[in-house]
């Protein structure tokens, strides 16, 4: 597999290939009606993913590991989950109108492999909900959408300032660190038509 990693000199980033990993899991999905027009998705994932070989350096000069056997890997969650609630109405003819809520959560990930305070951070769980209702027929659709409905974060990563520095001396001025995040609330509206 690869990981992000940092040369010896001055810590660029660098991606680096690793030895093993392993990931074992469980996914669970149920789904069906719960009302005339109305139905559900309910879905669970328990991923266990952890190097099952130490990560080394590919500079001889570093003999010990950047991170060991066993360390959990970063950007998978151990538990998420996903809902789907979804209404579907007959309103004339050939015409329907529809409305969905989705919602997403996952619980917290590690930011890096390594263990430098540089890289590593645990990042919290967060979630994720959308709504969308709108008509269609068999020729066109029109719905109106709100995504991140409570315009949560989501941190994915970070690049923290211990890395990207604020340092004059190193002729940097000012901080580069910065979150990776979630698409912000969205709002807005979708037509389609087919022909």
């Amino acid at each position: 597999m690869q990981l992000n990693s940092a040369t010896t000199n001055w810590a660029f980033f660098a991606v680096q290939n690793g030895d093993e990993a392993t990931s074992r899991g469980l996914e669970l999905e149920v789904s069906g009606p719960l009302a005339e027009g109305l139905t559900y998705t309910l879905g669970y994932a328990y991923v266990d993913a952890e190097l099952s070989a130490d990560f080394l350096s590919v500079d001889p000069a570093i003999t010990a590991a950047l991170a060991s056997d066993g360390t959990r890997l970063p950007g998978a969650p151990e538990h998420s989950a996903n809902l789907t609630l979804n209404y579907t109405r007959a309103l004339t003819g050939d015409m329907n109108w529809t409305a969905r809520v989705d919602g997403y959560y996952q619980s917290s990930s590690e930011n890096s492999i390594s263990p430098s305070v540089r890289f590593a951070e645990t990042l919290d769980g967060f979630q994720l909900w959308n709504l969308t209702t709108g008509v269609s027929t068999a020729s066109w659709d029109v719905s109106l959408f709100a995504k991140n409905l409570f315009n949560e974060e989501g941190v994915t990563g970070i690049y923290k300032e211990e890395y990207m520095g604020t340092d004059p001396d190193q002729n940097y001025f000012g901080n580069g660190a910065k979150d990776v995040i979630s698409l912000p609330r969205t709002i807005g509206l979708a037509a389609t038509y087919r022909f």
